[in-house]
Order: C-alpha cells, then structure tokens, then sequence
C-alpha cells in the first residue's frame, strides 16, 4: 500500500517548489519502506493525491474543518449549516473564499471579531497540546486551514482517480471503485507527545545560533529514540534521517507518513470517533477528527489498556 505523510503550509507564495513537504513510502507488511522527503506546492500535491490509482494512505498535518460554534457563525454561507451539514459543506464554502493576505482573511470571515467575543474555541477532537484552526495569532494557521480545506474541496469535489474516503466520513467521495484514497488529518507534535518523546522545542523558528542547535539535538533525539516507539512498525529512518535532522518540516512529513502506516496495521492503537448514534457523532462529521496514537503502557510487559 502507498503511504504519504504531508507537512502542509498555508504560506501565501505557493510557487512550483512550494513550502509543502511530502514523504512517500510502500508499506508491505508491517515495514515502510520511505524515500527522502521532497518539497511541493498545494497545487502539486492536490495534482499527485488526485491522481493515486491504487489504494493510499495519506496523513496530512492541517485542521480539516473548524469548530462547530465557528462554522455556525460563518456570515458568508449561512445556507451551508442546515441540519445534517458536514466537512464536505464546509470545504465548498471555504472554495468561495479569496484573500491576498492574512488581514484579508481575518476581515472576510470576520475572525477577529469572532475570537474577541468567543475566545478561540477548539473542536472536540483537538488535544491539549494543539491550537485551536482560529488560532489568529500565529500568522500560518488560520491561512493553512482554510487553504487545506480548499485542497479537500478539489479532490471531494473533483475528478480523481480513486475515491476519496475523510474518516470519520462515512462514505467515500463517489462510489464506482473498490481502491480508495483515504486521507486522514493527523499533528506530529502531538503524535510525538504520544510516543514519549519531545513534542516542543524541535522546530527552527529561531534566528539564534544556539537555539537551532538545541534543536538539532533535540531533532537527533527523537530520531534515534522513534524505532524504538512506533511497534509493531519498523521503517528505513536511517535512510532519511540526514534530511530529517536537518529540517524540522521533512521530519514532521516523515511523522505524519508513520502514522498513516500505524493507523492501516495497528488501527486499535488510535483514538477513535463516535460511532453513529454516540454522543457528538454529527458533530464530528462537521468538525473532522485528528488522528493521534494512544500512549502505550510505560511497562512494556504489562497487560494494561492503551492510554489515551
């Protein structure tokens, strides 16, 4: 099966390299064989995900939907919410949206004047480590979520090769096929939190020299120890790691490919939705879900349940 791990950005120049990275790999059995991480623009990788004629799996890092009392405020499409709305709803909506910068988005979604009254509300899936998708202050997130939300309308929508199928979505995106896409929203700040190890403080936002050394460290750190983390997988790391360790974005693309290739072989191991008829079942077909590992049991013999 082709497995693609993806570390988005929702920069506004999207030129034919991009600021997107991709990891690719095949995962026969219980090993992911990966190539080295390569960078690609949003219109690329939408092109390569359309595309994919056999069964993948890909593992993205955006929101795919925003809060429910966001989207039941959005001014622009008050249509779109009617009982029974779900991400695809909101995906065609947020087709409509243009802005040349971030202030432009904030202005025509009225997102400032929301977090002001509201706060900046989380959905019921996001865990404690994570933003909220309105997280306004960070200059990336609100223009990667809704910029990712554009991409899905596009393959949802569009001619793709395969069916698309968005856990917790419970149909694909047309019928016709037995092969399918399925894309699943993943954050490998917090799957790294889920294997024990650091979640903070390896990424290169730092101008000093110091500081990016200390996180190079930290970056060798998660590298040496994440073999030992992620059974029953086993993976090539040391075939990407020179580029893992230099680059905190190639690392996160080749987390997110892990974890795609956990969820196809140890399903068991993540947190799952509600199931129809549960408790905030719509809701999360209106918010999505993220898809994060348990936390194992410390003792590695003992018989104790996954941790969430």
């Amino acid at each position: 099966m082709r497995i693609i791990g993806v570390d988005f950005s929702g920069a506004g120049a999207d030129t034919h390299v991009g600021k997107t990275w991709i990891a690719e790999g095949l995962l026969e059995g219980n090993t992911l064989i990966l190539a080295n991480p390569n960078r690609i623009s949003r219109d690329g990788l939408t092109k390569k995900l359309a595309g994919l004629d056999k069964p993948a799996v890909a593992a993205m890092d955006f929101p795919f939907s925003v809060p429910e009392v966001f989207a039941r405020c959005w001014q622009k499409r008050p249509d779109i919410l009617a009982e029974g709305a779900t991400m695809p709803d909101l995906w065609a909506a947020s087709a409509i949206l243009k802005w040349t910068n971030f202030k432009g988005l904030q202005d025509e979604l009225r997102i400032v004047e929301f977090v002001k009254q509201q706060g900046e509300p989380k959905r019921a899936c996001d865990p404690p480590e994570s933003y909220s998708p309105l997280h306004y202050a960070n200059p990336n997130m609100v223009p990667m979520t809704f910029r990712g939300m554009q991409m899905l309308n596009r393959l949802w929508q569009g001619p793709t090769a395969d069916p698309v199928i968005v856990p917790p979505l419970p149909q694909p995106s047309r019928h016709g096929k037995i092969d399918t896409i399925t894309l699943l929203e993943v954050m490998p700040g917090a799957v790294l939190r889920r294997f024990g190890l650091p979640h903070t403080g390896y990424k290169d936002n730092s101008r000093r020299l110091g500081q990016r050394e200390d996180r190079k460290k930290t970056r060798r750190h998660i590298l040496d120890e994440l073999p030992q983390r992620i059974n029953p997988l086993t993976t090539n790391l040391p075939g990407v790691y020179a580029q893992c360790l230099e680059n905190d974005d190639a690392l996160d693309s080749v987390i997110a490919a892990i974890t795609a290739a956990l969820w196809v072989i140890d399903r068991k191991r993540f947190i799952i939705p509600p199931a129809p008829g549960q408790p905030n079942y719509n809701q999360s077909l209106l918010e999505g879900w993220l898809y994060i590992p348990r936390r194992r049991c410390p003792n590695p013999n003992c018989e104790e349940p996954l941790l969430n």
